[in-house]
């Protein structure tokens, strides 16, 4: 009898430990995460061989970050701790750390013959081989042996300076505070030969998405994907967004958490702006939307949704006929 009491405590308070620790599971951190998560301190872990522009980089970020009240300390990649928040600085050529993590969170890096190639979360940024005063580069933010682990580098030193500049504004972790994954340009448009931030551009930003999978059958609800693109090489991405069935794309935008303002119209809903960019009637240009690749020209609110259908969002003055 005590064993069968035991059991009847036990099972109900087990089943309620794991409620309770369910959402910490599966809500993924994302770059706005960082002061919070990072709190009690960090590692910053440059290469044996690191350069210059990477550890002024280091010291940058480690500068933001004490601002921020978090207090780091250094080490390079082959004495890494295992047991703690990590800021891995520099690429996987010359730091061993980047590319194991590199592996764990499938961020890929490839060179072609005439090609550098990053891409993770399935977004990816592509490039003719890098010349002098131009680069790429990333950060990630991800977690691993329940450590967090924030990546910055780029193919070449001044890209991993340019993730580092991203990253210590603090303005950054609010305007991209949803994401998990950046990819970024650098161009130098005044010929120093230097990395300023206003010559830098985010070109595509992935949000975070639950590292924990759990695989189930909802016949009541469908996936849909969105995407929208700004101009000038920037697009985001909002992946997988679950919306009951007969939802309409209007439904399935505000799941997603996107920021967009909209008029009513005879013909239903139509978007006026997507994360504060507006329609400018000066210069034409309007948000038009694709379904699969074809033009729409109905109202978001007069449109049903499909399992798996692709919303492609454009800020164009290409109006369609």
């Amino acid at each position: 009898m005590k064993g069968a009491k035991f059991r009847n405590f036990y099972v109900p308070f087990v089943l309620f430990i794991l409620l309770v620790q369910l959402p910490s599971l599966l809500v993924a951190s994302s770059i706005g995460d960082v002061p919070s998560v990072f709190s009690n301190g960090t590692v910053f872990v440059t290469g044996k061989n690191a350069n210059s522009l990477d550890l002024l980089t280091r010291d940058t970020v480690s500068k933001s970050f004490k601002e921020m009240g978090v207090l780091s300390t250094n080490s390079l990649d082959f004495e890494a701790p295992t047991n703690k928040s990590l800021v891995l600085i520099g690429g996987p050529k010359i730091n061993s750390k980047t590319k194991e993590l590199n592996d764990v969170f499938g961020i890929r890096y490839e060179e072609t013959q005439d090609r550098i190639i990053i891409t993770a979360k399935d977004i990816s940024i592509s490039k003719s081989k890098i010349g002098l005063g131009e680069d790429i580069g990333i950060i990630y933010f991800g977690k691993s042996n329940n450590s967090n682990i924030l990546v910055l580098w780029g193919a070449s030193r001044e890209g991993t300076f340019a993730a580092g500049l991203i990253l210590e504004d603090s303005e950054n972790l609010q305007k991209y505070g949803n994401s998990q994954f950046l990819l970024l340009k650098w161009k130098d448009n005044n010929g120093d030969l230097f990395v300023q931030k206003d010559e830098i551009s985010i070109t595509s930003e992935a949000p975070a998405t639950s590292e924990t999978t759990t695989i189930t059958e909802d016949k009541n609800t469908i996936s849909v994907n969105i995407t929208a693109d700004f101009g000038n090489g920037y697009t985001k991405e909002w992946k997988d967004v679950k919306v009951p069935r007969d939802s309409t794309i209007f439904d399935a935008m505000k799941a997603s958490g996107m920021k967009f303002d909209y008029n009513i119209q005879a013909l239903g809903v139509f978007v006026t702006s997507i994360e504060g960019l507006a329609e400018n009637r000066s210069t034409g240009r309007y948000w038009q939307y694709w379904i699969g690749g074809n033009y729409s020209q109905l109202g978001i609110s007069n449109t049903k949704v499909t399992e798996g259908m692709k919303i492609e969002w454009k800020y164009t003055d290409a109006f369609q006929s």
